[in-house]
């Protein structure tokens, strides 16, 4: 899996966690539990949602890997997956 597609999965994840949550800071959900990245080395997971991070489109909300979507994550996806 490339870096798009690690950072397409863990915005994914951010995104559903919120509207599940029906919040976007509520919407906490752990990167090293997706499903999709299990065969994903730890360290690449970190570098992308580091990356992600980085950009304002998710933030770190716990030391063991819980993250949230910002409100910019949550218009970038909207927008990306528009058309979809």
């Amino acid at each position: 899996m490339n870096d798009n597609e690690i950072r397409d999965v863990v915005l994914e994840a951010a995104y559903n966690s919120a509207k599940e949550a029906g919040s976007i800071e509520g919407g906490i959900f752990n990167v090293y539990k997706i499903s999709k990245l299990e065969r994903v080395e730890k360290k690449k997971i970190d570098f992308n949602a580091d990356y992600l991070d980085k950009k304002g489109l998710v933030k770190w909300a716990t030391m063991g890997g819980g993250m949230a979507i910002t409100i910019e994550g949550a218009y970038y996806y909207e927008r990306a997956h528009e058309h979809k």
